[in-house]
Formats: C-alpha cells, sequence, structure tokens
C-alpha cells in the first residue's frame, strides 16, 4: 500500500513465532502486482475481501462494515503517510480467520479505504503487519496463493529487520521497506527529474498528490540486480530509518520467516 505508518505513542507488543510446518494456505488475486485475498472473517462475520499489504503496518477495515458488523472505537491514532496525517479511530480484541489460520487480539483502523477503492472498490480492508508478523508466510504471486507455515526458503536470502513494525531489507537503493501494496519503486529523499504531474499520483489513506519520478534507477539485492527503471521521487522523508518502498510484485514468489528474521525472493 502507499506508504502508511503509525505515528502515535501506542503500544507496540512483541510477539514470539514459533517456526511451524505449513499448516495454511488461501487462493490470491493479484491486480497490478497487488495480492488481494478473499475468505477473510472477522470476528466470525464474513467472508471478506481484503487486501495483503506487507508495507502497512496496521491492519484497516471499511468503517461501514465496522459499523454492520458491530466493531465499536476503543482507541484513536494519528495515522500518517508520506502526505500526512489524520486523526483515525480503531477498535482492539478482534479475532481474524483466514483459511486455517486465526489470529485473536487483532487491531483494527476505521477507513474509508479511498486510495484501495479508486482501483479496487470490492476490497473492504486490509491485512497489515498487526496480522502478517505473527506467521510465516509465503506471498506466491504467480501461483496466486497465500501459504502460511514454514517452508524449504529456495531463492536469494536476505535478513529484515523492523522499523515503525515493518520489514525493511537493505538494497542498493538504500533500506526499503517490503510493500506488496505499493505498484511502484518509491524512493524517499530523492527529488524528481521529471516534474509532477497527473501521470504520477500518489494515493495513501491520508490522501493524494501528483508526485515527480526520477529515472535509472537500478535496483539490487544481495547483488541479484531486481530491476531498473523510474521510481518515484519523494523529496521529503516521512519516516527515519527508510529510504523508500520496494512493490514485491517485482517478485515470482516471497517467504517472509518473521520466526527467525529474514526473506527469500524468487
Amino acid at each position: 500500500m502507499r506508504p502508511t505508518t503509525l505515528t502515535v505513542q501506542f503500544l507496540i507488543w512483541f510477539l514470539i513465532i514459533a517456526a511451524s510446518p505449513m499448516f495454511g494456505a488461501a487462493k490470491l488475486q493479484v491486480r497490478d502486482g497487488r495480492p488481494i485475498v478473499d475468505g477473510v472473517y472477522i470476528n466470525g462475520h464474513g467472508p471478506y475481501r481484503f487486501l495483503v499489504d506487507t508495507g502497512t503496518n496496521v491492519n484497516l477495515i471499511e468503517a461501514g462494515l465496522a459499523r454492520k458488523i458491530g466493531m465499536n472505537a476503543t482507541f484513536q491514532v494519528d495515522l500518517g503517510s508520506a502526505i500526512g496525517k489524520t486523526r483515525t479511530a480503531g477498535s482492539d480484541g478482534n479475532e481474524i480467520a483466514l483459511d486455517s489460520v486465526k489470529a485473536a487480539g487483532q487491531k483494527f483502523l476505521f477507513s474509508e479505504l479511498d486510495a484501495i477503492h479508486n482501483s479496487s472498490p470490492d476490497v473492504q480492508g486490509v491485512l497489515g503487519e498487526w496480522f502478517l508478523s505473527q506467521f510465516d508466510y509465503t506471498l506466491d504471486l504467480r501461483g496466486k496463493q497465500l501459504e502460511f507455515g514454514t517452508q524449504d526458503a529456495d531463492g536469494n536470502r536476505t535478513t529484515f529487520r523492523m522499523v515503525n513494525a515493518r520489514p525493511v531489507i537493505s538494497t542498493s537503493l538504500g533500506d526499503l521497506a517490503l510493500d506488496s501494496g505499493q505498484t511502484q519503486l518509491v524512493l524517499f529523499g530523492t527529488r524528481p527529474d521529471v516534474a509532477p504531474d497527473s501521470n504520477y499520483q500518489l494515493r495513501t489513506v491520508t490522501g493524494s498528490q501528483f508526485v515527480g519520478k526520477v529515472s535509472g534507477k537500478a535496483l539490487v539485492v544481495q547483488g541479484r540486480r531486481i530491476s531498473s527503471g523510474d521510481a518515484i521521487a519523494i523529496p521529503n522523508r516521512p519516516e527515519s530509518g527508510v529510504d523508500g518502498l520496494m512493490p514485491l510484485g517485482l517478485f515470482k514468489a516471497i517467504f517472509v520467516c518473521n520466526s527467525k528474521g529474514f526473506v527469500s525472493f524468487q
């Protein structure tokens, strides 16, 4: 998703993730490189269609759907992005079920999801790192499947660190957050060589703006050249410790091993 960070004095709890064999899988739709999953149940209600977004450190749900299923606001936070901040209500103590996987004690922020509905009006929420960080999982974008549990990791393996509760890896272009909800490479602290215009619009949960681009950026991870071309250029740095966003649509499949702190790309 477009860069989204939690910017309040908010307790982030740390989870002990136990490695386990493969224990669940769900079919994906892949739209413009973004993974979307059906069959999400919230507190027993569903099934719903959600975006799977490694680049968002929170879970989101349509405000109208939240009201319909009886989710009450129990806290408020300032939700921030590269565009700005907005005060957002949320609910805690919820259960998410997807295929054979369940996660209790989940928090959701309420949103109109305008940035997502622009291209996918049928998506009703976002599964972010509040949910995903509890599991080892594989996003198989070519096979169109989300698999939970450990696996034999083929491909390039690289360690990640959590910054603002999102996985970040070192690359030739700096420390980039893994972002399955983003469709283009985004670089922070970079001046565009093509001025902002209507062809490039950055949409976030806090608003949208026209942005410029920078050309000829080669992305290399662990000695492997991943891509070369244009990137969205954001002159400011909306968060410390992150130099940009790397769309996972560049890969066939990605295994995220939260229990051991590495990712493997294919």
